[in-house]
Parts: structure tokens; sequence; C-alpha cells
């Protein structure tokens, strides 16, 4: 089988594939940041948590993880599909949303429950 580059042109080509590849992979994935980064408060107490994002991206989640059930992974608890519309998803736990931007996610609770604790997580798709 013959070789159509030498091999230094081939060697040029694959890098500049693969740098192709990994701009294109980093310009997909949006930045998070949750605000406050930890919260620890008493039952009764009021819960806000915010979420934002450094793109436009339309699809946005908050995830919990009890502490008892690390093994079971995540529970939707709400999502948003755009500003000014959220949904429950599997667990609400009496936790009210609010998507007020396209890059900023709230989610809130006048008085916290004992099953409201755990670890939130929020991502963007």
């Amino acid at each position: 089988m013959s070789n159509c580059f030498p091999n230094s042109i081939m060697g040029h080509l694959l890098l500049y594939c693969v740098v192709i590849f990994l701009l294109e992979a980093e310009s997909v994935h949006a930045k998070i940041t949750q605000i406050p980064r930890q919260l620890i408060i008493e039952k009764g107490q009021e819960v806000k948590m915010r979420c934002e994002q450094d793109s436009q991206v339309t699809q946005m989640f908050w995830y919990q993880q009890k502490p008892e059930s690390k093994e079971k992974g995540l529970v939707l608890v709400v999502y948003s599909v755009g500003k000014d519309n959220t949904e429950n998803g599997d667990d609400p736990q009496g936790f009210k949303s609010q998507r007020p931007e396209t890059n900023i996610f709230i989610l809130s609770k006048s008085s916290a429950e004992p099953r409201n604790s755990g670890m939130y997580f929020c991502s963007s798709d």
C-alpha cells in the first residue's frame, strides 16, 4: 500500500485535525457557576441557589444527590428549556424555580426540610 503523503505532511495534517477537534469541543461546553458554592442551613430557613452559565444554551437543570444514596446517582429536581420557562423534575420537593435570563436559573424554597439535604448540581445542555 502506498502512502499518498510524505511522513512530514501527514503528521501536520493529523495535528491540524486534532487541533480543530479540540477547539470545536471547547466551544460547545458552557462554564457553570453555582452561587453560593456551599450552603449550610437549618430546618425552616430559606434556601436560594443561583446557577449561571457563560453561554446561551437554552436547557438548564438542577439535580440533587442525597447523602444516603450516593450510589444511586442524581435526581432531577427542576429543569428549564428557556427563559421564563421552568418545569418540575422527578422529585421537586417543594422547590420553586425561576429562569429570569437565558444564562440564569434559580432554585429556592421558603422553608427547608430535612429531605432537602444533599448536594445540588446545576448543568446546561
